[in-house]
């Protein structure tokens, strides 16, 4: 293939790099490309925008998420990454399609998804349009003036309440983390970003459902990081979200951190993940151990009048054995979230009206 001809064909592939003032169906219109941080629900196949339509006299905004094709460039095998690029954009949009269905308030909602042809491109371009948030949670902390003990119990109690109507529609999430948890001015936060998620309905259907752990490593829980993986989908994949919730906790009274990170501070280097020969049951012990001192250390970041309840409710998501994880008080399912959105519920409460003890 010529030059020209190769340069062409880049372009076309490229195209969604290019859409600021395009037309979209319904009357939407790309203003512009979107700051990732905006809706943190991208990832490394799509390019983020913003767009806009005119309803009557309100103009409404909303975040744009469009495949690149650019990338099957690189492709060492073409037809098979063309499969894995577009498999996941459908699984992702097909499970927001279902959250939306089923309303499921507490996930960022998608407003409607499609396809753009232009002119003289055989390549067309895929989108999908999400509600557009003022950020995710990191940015909301940047920008408070002082430590707001109230919003941080609260935000927590609607991921923890978007988690569980996702669990309760057999949905395994397995990458919460901070980028993906969005603030909507008036509605709080909302989980974002299902392309890592799974299905307990149909177990590994997913383009990352037979990986033993889809999302961000530097989160990930340890027996994952020391290659034990759990038979049972509950286990494997509900427990990993109960820790990512407890990391998420930890993130927000320990300055950024995860719970990941402090443990492996107290991990003595030979005991470490990267560096353990044996299985995980052996290192248990180990990494026992190393969670109560990441605990302690994560307990004196917590103020006192709510120190004692969260790191209650950080060491039940974060146990390190995953069969321990969870609220083994519930004779039902351990798994279950439904007490600890009350407990959040009731601190965030106390806390707005200052009724928690000084």
């Amino acid at each position: 293939m010529t030059t020209a001809l190769n340069n062409a064909f880049a372009k076309q592939l490229g195209a969604a790099e290019f859409l600021e003032g395009v037309q979209l169906k319904n009357g939407w219109t790309v203003v512009s490309k979107a700051p990732q941080a905006v809706n943190s629900t991208g990832g490394c196949f799509s390019i983020p925008y913003i767009v806009e339509k005119q309803a009557g006299n309100t103009r409404h905004r909303a975040f744009l998420k469009v495949l690149n094709l650019r990338h099957l460039l690189a492709a060492a095998d073409l037809p098979r990454e063309m499969q894995r690029m577009t498999t996941a954009f459908n699984f992702e949009r097909d499970t927001l399609l279902a959250c939306r269905n089923q309303k499921l308030r507490r996930v960022a909602t998608l407003i409607e998804d499609g396809q753009h042809t232009i002119p003289n491109n055989p390549f067309p371009i895929c989108y999908i349009i999400f509600e557009l948030a003022a950020g995710d949670i990191r940015k909301q902390i940047e920008q408070l003036t002082e430590f707001n003990l109230a919003w941080r119990l609260r935000t927590i109690h609607q991921v923890a309440v978007g988690l569980s109507q996702l669990h309760g529609k057999k949905i395994a999430h397995q990458d919460l983390k901070p980028s993906n948890v969005l603030i909507f001015e008036e509605f709080g936060a909302k989980i974002s970003d299902l392309g890592c998620a799974d299905s307990g309905i149909q177990p590994n259907s997913s383009p990352r459902g037979a990986l033993p752990y889809a999302g961000d490593p530097s989160y990930a829980p340890p027996e994952l990081l020391y290659g034990e993986v759990s038979p049972d989908w509950q286990t494997r994949r509900i427990g990993c979200d109960l820790y990512l919730l407890g990391n998420l906790i930890v993130f927000f009274f320990s300055n950024g951190a995860s719970m990941t990170a402090v443990l492996h501070q107290h991990l003595h280097p030979s005991h470490s993940w990267t560096q353990w020969p044996h299985d995980y049951r052996t290192a248990l012990p180990y990494v026992m151990d190393a969670f109560e001192k990441a605990l302690s250390q994560v307990a004196q970041d917590i103020s006192e009048n709510v120190r004692q309840p969260i790191i209650e409710i950080i060491r039940q998501l974060c146990d390190p054995d995953p069969r321990r994880r969870g609220d083994r008080s519930q004779t039902r399912n351990q798994l279950d979230l439904e007490r600890l959105i009350s407990r959040f519920d009731v601190l965030a409460t106390k806390a707005a009206y200052n009724l928690l003890p000084a």
